[in-house]
């Protein structure tokens, strides 16, 4: 749900549904809680403490650190797409640069 709002000034609109969805996830059993896209650390924090299942976020550009996120309460954390995105403007720079294509 996060993800699909990518104005992060309106996550808060959408955290009592998360909340809501989590606590359907804890009643069915599941092992943890993803909220992919959720990058406001008083958001994560207010996940945290309503969901007792481990919550999983996902670093992107913009996420609070790894120490502020442990620090939030958050047990698991994606990198998504990032790390390859990266390593692929990278490599395409440096095959730009081998081959005086740029």
């Amino acid at each position: 749900m996060f993800l699909k709002e990518p104005d992060g000034s309106r996550h808060a609109d959408l955290l009592d549904e998360a909340i809501r969805r989590g606590r359907f996830y804890e009643q069915a059993g599941a092992s943890g809680f993803f909220v992919p896209g959720l990058s406001d650390p008083d958001l994560i924090g207010r996940v945290c403490d309503a969901i007792s299942l481990p919550v999983n976020v996902m670093m992107k550009p913009g996420a609070p650190d790894v120490a502020t996120l442990a620090g939030l309460g958050v047990a698991r954390i994606s990198h998504g797409p990032f790390p390859y995105r990266a390593m692929i403007a990278w490599l395409k720079g440096e095959a730009s640069r081998i081959y005086g294509l740029g």
